[in-house]
This record gives structure tokens, sequence and C-alpha cells, in this order.
């Protein structure tokens, strides 16, 4: 009995420790992917810019320089794709607009307001492509350490706690029925 008890704890303790190592590992990773999703995402709105400015071109020769005009007189047009072609300005004015209001939130917060902006605003295709791509790193920055600690401590208090629960529901008495 001691020995299987000295035995359960020694495999705990090896478990834990691997447990704790993986997860500050993939800790430490998020602030370096949240900067590889910044520069997607800054990729993304310097291609939708480069695009809008090929329009503003068009807009340029046609139509006094004026953009707006030019959707307008597009969307009057009877021809689908030339109204289509307005509904596209439209959309990539808006993804311009939404592109630059997240990088700057992202980029212009401190480190714990960055997170949050990461997690509540990501664009999930963005953030889908980025991890197709991601590469791994081991970033030294007080960050990043701080963000694996942070996981790996709160995930292994939950395991912990996990354990701890599932010990009591095993060993737990069956009450009797009257």
């Amino acid at each position: 009995m001691f020995l299987t008890d000295r035995m359960f704890t020694l495999i705990n303790n090896i478990i834990d420790r691997c447990f704790f190592t993986v997860t500050f590992i993939v800790g430490i990773q998020l602030p370096e992917f949240i900067q590889q999703y910044i520069q997607r995402l800054s990729g993304h709105l310097n291609e939708a810019q480069f695009q809008l400015q090929e329009f503003q071109k068009i807009a340029e020769q046609h139509y006094q320089g004026s953009l707006a005009t030019m959707v307008i007189k597009y969307k009057e047009n009877t021809e689908p794709a030339i109204r289509s072609t307005a509904e596209l300005i439209e959309l990539l004015g808006q993804r311009i607009n939404s592109y630059q209001l997240h990088l700057q939130q992202i980029t212009e917060a401190d480190y714990i307001n960055k997170l949050y902006q990461f997690v509540s605003n990501f664009d999930f295709a963005i953030a889908q492509a980025t991890a197709k791509s991601f590469v791994l790193a081991i970033p030294l920055s007080v960050d990043a350490l701080a963000t694996g600690i942070t996981i790996a401590i709160v995930l292994l208090i939950i395991k912990e706690f996990s354990l701890f629960l599932i010990s009591k529901l095993m060993t737990a008495k069956p009450r009797e029925v009257i």
C-alpha cells in the first residue's frame, strides 16, 4: 500500500511537471501568434487599400476624383456586373475601415488590452490563415513569459481541482434510500 501510494505520487508529480511545461510552452506562443496575426492583418489592410486606390484612379479619370459619385453611377447602371462592382467598392471601403480600427486597437493597447482586443475582435479567417502558417518561436519577452506562466498555472489548478472532484466523487459513500 505504501509503495503504491509513493508510486502514484511520483507519477502524479511527473505528470504535473510535464503538464506545466507543455502548457507553459503553448502559453508563450500566444504573444507570438498575436504578432503574426497583426502582420497578416496589416497585409490584408495594405492589399485592400491598394485595390481601393485602383478604383480611386478610375474615379479620378471619370468622376472628378469622387469615388462616392462613381459608386452612385455604378449602382444606377443597368448592367448587373457594374452594379456588383459598386457593391464590391462599398464592401472594400467597409473592410478597410474594419481592418484599420482593429489594427489600431490591437497595436496601440497595453499588453492586457492587446490580449483582450485580440480575443474579443479577432477576424476568424485571418486567425485561421495565421494558424496555418504559424511558426513556433520562443519569445523571451516579459509578456510572453508572464502569459506562459499564467496559462500553465491556471490549467494546472484546473487539472488538480478536477482530479480532486473526481476522487471525492469516487470515494463518496452512497446514501441509503429509505
